[in-house]
């Protein structure tokens, strides 16, 4: 067995021409399916580690029923994430064991109390503790207590960046922001928090990875509405009103605006929300809050990222077609080495004459053939970094994710094995089919 595979390994050495070029043609169809295996890989990851494996997102229809025999709301059969204050609240308060939280993200201008200096960026409003369930990592202060969201207390919790853009130092904790009409006490400092995707408040004509960057602020939402700030998003409102959303006010009866997320440990917290949600959304229809039937679901943040299509469509379409390029680089390296392996089949039939077993012949075969795909894998490392900084220069929001991990780095190189042994077994076997009297008799 060792001497089939030193003739193997010798055997590259013959026919270089052909030899490279087998080489190179397995180098570029792996490198092409590797930049887009990285890419789907980076945009199908976890948004926050260790975090959203335990948030659900929870849904109910608490929309009016349609008053004619086709509905006007072209999203009718999205999932129904957005819900009232009040309703929220209410929700929140049937499960009072689960954290729970109901947000949004909107634009914000941040002020200094003088209004020298100002900032404007994306804050999220929430009710309950969401920075807390969210892992928005805290570098001074603390978060806000639920006394203090329930008495509508002015406190925010700002980044870091923009501590240190308004009010000169990096710990601005107790410090004043102005914020809409009223003057906001700073109880918290945090680092940047940027999920990507931005999958806590995805909006139908948002796009996930269009990065609004990190979000630069985060207020209860009793204290944010009581000085005057007016959500800008989403929202859905009864009987097809322009959302109730003015500059300076909000219909709070009337919208819906806020998606609700709970933190679930286990499968019997999941299987309990549910239950009280489903409950608590029967509850409201029976009293006549709620005009269609119940209809209610727990998304995981991996089941929203998919219910919203996240991942571009493109980004899977390119996949096929570089998966299609190597199984056509495949089938050409195949018959390069089939012409190989023939071209040798003199050699092979003395082999075999001199008692070398079938089995021997297609070892040294494979050897060359796995050897081939080895080189073709480390020619398509330098040509995947490549792919992947043009990949990055292109402006769609999510190709700044492209960038080889060494868990690819090594897939790569295990691909490049396989692909060299696939492409080589059926040479490999030809060859060692060969009648070794006839091939003697031709020399």
């Amino acid at each position: 067995m060792r001497y089939a595979i030193a003739l193997g390994l010798r055997g590259l050495t013959r026919h270089p021409r052909t030899m490279a070029l087998a080489v190179l043609l397995l180098a570029l169809g792996l490198a092409a399916v590797t930049c887009m295996l990285t890419l789907l890989s980076m945009l199908s990851g976890d948004p926050l580690p260790g975090v959203s494996e335990n948030l659900y997102l929870a849904t109910a229809d608490s929309r009016q029923a349609e008053r004619g025999t086709e509905s006007a709301d072209p999203d009718r059969d999205a999932p129904q994430f957005l819900w009232k204050l009040d309703d929220a609240r209410a929700m929140m308060a049937t499960f009072p064991q689960a954290r729970q939280a109901a947000l949004m993200t909107t634009p914000l201008q941040l002020r200094t109390p003088d209004g020298a200096r100002s900032r404007n960026g994306h804050a999220v409003l929430a009710e309950g503790p969401m920075p807390a369930m969210f892992g928005v990592p805290l570098r001074s202060g603390r978060f806000w207590t639920p006394q203090e969201a329930a008495e509508g207390a002015r406190v925010v919790v700002v980044d870091e960046a923009t501590s240190v853009a308004l009010l000169g130092t990096a710990d601005g904790v107790g410090r004043d922001l102005r914020i809409g009409e009223g003057l906001f006490r700073v109880i918290g400092v945090g680092g940047a928090w940027a999920p990507q995707p931005r999958f806590h408040f995805l909006q139908p004509a948002d796009d996930a990875w269009r990065g609004r960057g990190a979000d630069i602020a985060f207020l209860p939402v009793r204290a944010a509405l009581d000085a005057g700030v007016a959500p800008v998003g989403s929202r859905q409102c009864d009987d097809h009103g322009v959302g109730g959303f003015g500059f300076d006010r909000v219909d709070l009866g009337a919208c819906r605006w806020l998606a609700l997320w709970a933190e679930l440990r286990g499968p019997e917290d999941r299987k309990a929300y549910a239950a009280a949600l489903a409950a608590f959304a029967q509850a409201r229809h029976e009293a006549g809050a709620w005009e269609r039937a119940p209809a209610t679901r727990l998304y995981g943040v991996r089941e929203w990222l998919a219910a919203n299509r996240v991942v571009p469509d493109s980004v899977r379409l390119n996949l096929w077609l570089a998966l299609g390029l190597l199984a056509l680089c495949m089938v050409n390296v195949a018959g390069l080495l089939a012409a190989r392996f023939l071209r040798r089949a003199g050699e092979l039939g003395v082999r075999r004459v001199l008692g070398a077993p079938r089995r021997s012949v297609v070892v040294q075969c494979l050897v060359e053939a796995g050897t081939a795909g080895v080189a073709g894998g480390l020619l398509a490392l330098p040509l995947t970094l490549f792919g992947l900084w043009v990949i990055r220069l292109q402006d769609h929001g999510y190709t700044d994710l492209a960038r080889l991990d060494l868990r690819l780095s090594a897939l790569l190189m295990a691909l490049s094995l396989a692909v060299g042994l696939l492409v080589g077994l059926l040479p490999a076997l030809r060859a060692a089919r060969l009648a070794p009297v006839l091939q003697v008799k031709s020399l």
